[in-house]
């Protein structure tokens, strides 16, 4: 016999290569399928979360959603007391006074917008005394900020008075504004300004203040 081995042994060798030969395909082809079915799994996670982001963000992403917006209004601006260093006026008791203003609006985030608003006034002063009746036109630039309180919005303009015979002037125009919605992105408003203005001219100086309410449709 020698040293070789019997046909036992060999019986048992060829067995034994026979079934690693047969165990080894199965165990690659399972690997295969746990690395497919993890890949799998992957992907459908990764779908889900940005699906996920895309519902909290609107389906625009959370940049779109913080980012500015461009909206704008268009209003009726009634001024109904005009206080000046010279006298003292109410409307229709010494004169009606009757605006048009349209804006634009720069909304910034949730709660900041900047508005670029002018005012184009038309004004019949009544006869007083020896003082006849008079007409004017004339137009206020008034851009400010806004913030959002939450129940009502409040801000700050800086105006100024253009038109002829109009004299040097700047003034300032706190406003507090409430909205009532009327569809998802339109608006009824009714704001209350306060204008200030410091008037002056060669020799001579005044100052002018003058409450309005104004009315109208945001977008």
């Amino acid at each position: 016999m020698g040293g070789g081995l019997s046909w036992r042994g060999k019986v048992g060798v060829g067995g034994l290569f026979a079934a690693l030969a047969a165990f080894a395909p199965g165990s690659a082809e399972a690997d295969a399928g746990d690395l497919a079915l993890g890949h799998h799994h992957k992907e459908k996670h990764e779908k889900k979360k940005k699906k996920e982001d895309a519902a909290g963000t609107g389906g625009s992403g959370a940049a779109a959603m913080m980012g500015p917006r461009v909206g704008g209004h268009v209003a009726a601006v009634i001024p109904f007391l005009s206080v000046t260093d010279e006298d003292t006026t109410v409307i229709f008791g010494d004169f009606f006074d009757l605006g048009l203003a349209p804006g634009i609006t720069l909304h910034l985030n949730e709660r900041w917008a900047l508005d670029f608003e002018f005012i184009a006034y038309s004004r019949w002063r009544f006869e007083d005394g020896g003082r006849p009746a008079s007409v004017s036109t004339s137009i206020v630039l008034d851009p400010g900020v806004i913030y959002d309180f939450g129940q009502f919005k409040g801000g700050l303009r800086l105006a100024m008075q253009v038109g002829a015979g109009v004299p040097f002037n700047m003034g300032v125009v706190p406003i507090i504004i409430k909205g009532f919605p009327i569809t998802e992105h339109l608006k009824w408003f009714v704001e209350l300004d306060l204008p200030f203005f410091v008037t002056g001219a060669p020799g001579d100086g005044g100052f002018s203040f003058s409450p309005q309410i104004q009315t109208g449709i945001a977008f």
